[in-house]
């Protein structure tokens, strides 16, 4: 039997390096001007964002939440994070990669908030 409480955590910490990290991708890339261009930096994202997932689909079926509650929300946030996301890092014009970049860091902030003080 996995570990809820364990698991939890897991998710938490896994939420809070993968906002991390963009955060420090994006502010390399758009405000210092800078990509890290490092293999790790390439990697990475994608191991934590897969651990993520796997951990936050763990839980939703161990729970049993319903999709059409605030997880359904929390869901939607998500792909509009990831689009956000990846829209900032592939656009060629700085202001728009820039407002990009900031509107994904906003709804990262809202899907976090959500999970936080989620209704029950």
């Amino acid at each position: 039997m996995i570990d809820y409480p364990l698991l939890k955590i897991i998710h938490i910490v896994l939420a809070l390096a993968s906002g991390i990290g963009f955060a420090l991708r994006g502010f390399s890339r758009l405000v210092l001007q800078r990509p890290l261009v490092h293999r790790f930096w390439k990697v990475a994202p994608h191991v934590v964002d897969t651990l993520l997932l796997a951990s936050g689909a763990t839980l939703w079926i161990l729970v049993g939440w319903p999709l059409m509650s605030w997880l359904g929300v929390k869901l939607l946030l998500v792909v509009a994070y990831i689009l956000a996301g990846i829209a900032s890092f592939r656009s060629e014009r700085q202001s728009r990669a820039t407002g990009l970049y900031v509107l994904a860091l906003l709804i990262f902030l809202s899907v976090a908030a959500l999970a936080l003080h989620k209704p029950l």
